[in-house]
């Protein structure tokens, strides 16, 4: 399929500081498009670099099939833009904040707004300086998505949205993506590339270390397993492949576990301990960089693909 996003070689440094090093991916059109990594990792940067704002060090980024030239240009007609912190002119009204925008494209649907802001649930009325952190991710989305592009890069989009808002937030995308919008989404919460992404790009220190559809993510199996026994000991007779027990620190008597293992073996598993305690839960972004880097110990692969 087509490229709606080509990486080549793309390198950025701040003097010397490293921003990224050598990317090298692509995403193509029609996709969901996950890109994770702890934060510092270099997802602002590679996105920075995506839109025009800084120009790269070495290597190029390009954008259906054009490299990006400075300040992008009639190019970003096609492509909306939400960065992980929006700040507006605070004296705006959220409306005012819109029909401005709205008049960077060549055209706008009034419609497809209005639509946006009913399924955000958002008052365009008020003075930017008076809305919560979540409106302003609300005026952010409506901004990105009010042209209706053919791609959308995200940045840590959902910061600031409560758990009902996330979810009419993540069905839009769906529909969106089903109509045919590419999008590009980084994030440093699991969950949320499961819930959505195709495939998923990793990075972590300014490199790309693992690439791949979502169902071939290292790690996306195992479950964080946190558990007190009766008498505070050790869990005993645990099978040998889910490793040791580590205690978890200022809280004595409790013990965590990452384990890679089908559901129904945990339940049997936990089910013969005489538990005070249990949490079972999905790793962190950071959790799951670790379980990788652990990989090569363990005789496992760990191939960037």
């Amino acid at each position: 399929m087509p490229e709606a996003i080509a990486l080549v070689n793309l390198t950025k440094y701040y003097g010397k500081n490293r921003g990224v090093e050598n990317l090298n991916f692509a995403v193509e059109e029609g996709e969901i498009f996950g890109f994770i990594g702890p934060n510092g990792a270099g997802k602002t940067t590679t996105i920075r670099t995506l839109m025009g704002l800084i120009r790269p060090t070495a290597g190029e980024a390009r954008i259906f099939g054009s490299t990006i030239p400075p300040g992008g240009g009639p190019l970003y007609h096609q492509v909306g833009y939400l960065p992980a912190e929006v700040n507006y002119y605070p004296e705006m009204s959220g409306q005012e904040l819109i029909d401005y925008a709205a008049g960077f494209y060549p055209r706008v649907d009034r419609r497809w707004i209005r639509k946006l802001v009913e399924i955000l649930q958002f008052d365009p009325s008020r003075r930017i300086r008076t809305y919560s952190t979540g409106n302003r991710k609300k005026l952010g989305i409506i901004q990105a998505l009010l042209h209706r592009p053919r791609l959308v890069v995200l940045d840590e989009p959902t910061s600031g949205l409560d758990p009902l808002m996330r979810q009419n937030f993540f069905n839009l995308l769906q529909e969106l993506n089903v109509l045919g919008m590419t999008i590009f989404f980084s994030t440093h919460v699991l969950e949320e590339i499961e819930r959505i992404c195709h495939r998923v790009g990793l990075i972590k220190e300014g490199r790309l270390i693992h690439l791949s559809p979502l169902e071939e993510l290292p790690g996306r199996r195992m479950k964080l397993i946190t558990l007190e026994v009766s008498g505070g000991g050790p869990p005993r007779g645990l099978p040998e492949s889910w490793g040791q027990p580590v205690p978890v620190e200022g809280r004595p008597g409790r013990y965590r576990l990452a384990v890679q293992a089908p559901p129904g073996e945990i339940v049997r598993e936990m089910a013969r301990l005489d538990l005070e305690y249990i949490q079972i839960s999905d790793p962190s972004i950071e959790e799951l960089f670790l379980a990788m880097y652990d990989a090569p110990e363990k005789g496992e692969a760990a191939n960037v693909r």
